[in-house]
């Protein structure tokens, strides 16, 4: 299924069937009559061409900055908690926190992305961020790094929907997957990069001097968006209801809520945006393995000693860099196997897990850890095409932070059960059911959800006529 060869329009939100550029898709209303899209002109360029756009390089380079940051804390926060309360509870207790925030802000982030200057937005919670991961490195107690995470949280809640949202909008048409695959192929490699490097630091200085890297990213990343140019984004569809109440801020009010549930909606009634989630949900537990289980893994059940966070930032370094080789082949694959099989093979990376139940050599942790981040890729560069085409970008910002709080949501429910989990079951096995969980459960999402049967409708299907009743 060559879905690179579609120009990048509309779709329908309540089917998940393409629409033909040109032809309004309401979010809330039923889809229109629409011939069968045809073939468009096949993406020929690679990730050169890509970045021949300067817009989309500054944001290309913005996202990779404040990437290397995280990557970075990604090592050292974990350390950190797990190095003040010894706790693998308190350890997933807050990392909870540090979700909730995404999951509360995610209507008021979708509505901002979609009725602000995406630019502004992104630009205010970088320096937020930048300024706030500077006080990591004094917090002396677990609640006071809980605290200054959940404010860093609510800067990326905000900011998150904006970002994905923005990419469609920069990259250049006919270039949507080349564009992504870029974005999953450099994210990847500093998330190689990062661990590595926070292992080194961390080795020789302890987890400090890791927040203040992230301060220095988060700032790049910031005069990048400053020099950035974003297209306007689309306004709402011009069909829909207008709300006239004689109270102004009732009006506002009544419009705000309106536009929070189109948001809400297209993730229920929009299969292709439904299914996805659904198997996003179950791909946190994989987040809950490489974080907690992998600290709790190297901690205590390896017992490295004073080697055990090296021996994790590697692992995780590793897990990435199977990301990297994934999106490298993955782009290219995906224009001779179809982008639903490569999703389809994505999302049975988690199996790659099993070996753990075995209590295996560290050799064989870092081949399946590395085979897990080679399947990931395949399902990321999927996904994300999928979702930047399913709706309109009228409500795309929306979309995008419902799909986010959802999934987030889901990560703070499993972190829950990690915390009860890993002291009841130990690493290997509950690394184990990971694996199980997702790599068979994520398949099966999509086929419950209707997704599986949408994409097979997906290059040349006709829209459905009326909303999917789900």
């Amino acid at each position: 299924m060559a879905i690179d060869t579609q120009p990048v329009g509309t779709v329908a939100p309540d089917s998940g069937e393409p629409v033909q550029p040109g032809h309004a898709a309401r979010a809330g209303g039923d889809a229109p009559d629409a011939a069968p899209p045809g073939p468009g002109p096949a993406s020929r360029g690679g990730y050169r061409e890509a970045l021949a756009n300067r817009n989309f390089r500054l944001l290309w380079v913005a996202q990779l900055t404040a990437s290397l940051g995280r990557a970075v804390a990604q090592i050292a926060l974990p350390l950190l908690v797990y190095d003040l309360t010894g706790s693998a509870r308190l350890l997933s207790l807050i990392f909870v926190f540090s979700l909730l925030p995404e999951v509360v802000l995610s209507p008021i982030a979708g509505l901002l992305a979609d009725r602000v200057d995406r630019r502004r937005l992104m630009l205010a919670t970088d320096a937020g961020r930048a300024v706030l991961v500077t006080f990591l490195p004094f917090a002396d107690t677990a609640w006071q790094v809980a605290a200054l995470a959940i404010l860093v949280a609510v800067g990326s809640a905000l900011s998150r929907p904006a970002e994905l949202a923005s990419v469609p909008m920069v990259a250049t048409p006919g270039l949507l997957v080349p564009s992504l695959s870029l974005v999953q192929v450099s994210g990847s490699v500093v998330r190689v990069a990062g661990p590595a490097a926070g292992a080194a630091i961390i080795g020789a200085f302890g987890p400090a001097p890791g927040f203040w890297v992230q301060t220095i990213c988060f700032t790049v990343s910031a005069v990048c968006v400053w020099g950035m140019v974003l297209p306007r984004a689309s306004r709402p569809d011009p069909g829909a209801p207008i709300v006239t109440v004689a109270n102004p801020r009732r009006a506002a009010l009544v419009t705000a809520r309106r536009d929070v549930w189109e948001g809400l909606r297209v993730l229920w009634v929009n299969r292709v945006v439904r299914g996805i989630t659904a198997a996003e949900v179950l791909w946190q537990v994989v987040g809950t393995a490489l974080t907690v289980g992998l600290v709790v893994y190297t901690e205590e059940t390896l017992d490295l000693g004073d080697r055990a966070g090296v021996v994790y930032a590697l692992l995780t370094a590793t897990f990435s860099g199977g990301a990297a080789l994934g999106a490298l082949v993955g782009g290219p694959l995906e224009r001779r196997i179809g982008r639903r099989r490569l999703l389809a093979v994505g999302y049975l990376g988690p199996l790659f897990l099993l070996p753990f139940g075995l209590d295996p050599p560290l050799p064989v942790a870092f081949a399946c850890w590395f085979g897990l981040g080679f399947a990931d890729a395949w399902a990321v560069i999927g996904l994300q095409a999928y979702l930047a085409e399913a709706v309109p970008d009228a409500i795309r910002g929306r979309m995008y932070a419902s799909w986010s709080a959802a999934i987030t949501l889901g990560g703070a429910a499993w972190y829950a059960v990690a915390g009860w989990a890993l002291p009841a079951l130990g690493a290997p096995l509950a690394i184990t059911l990971a694996g199980v969980i997702v790599g068979v459960g994520g398949p099966l999402a999509l086929v419950l959800t209707g997704a599986l049967a949408a994409l097979r409708r997906w290059p040349t299907g006709v829209p459905e006529p009326t909303a999917d009743p789900g």
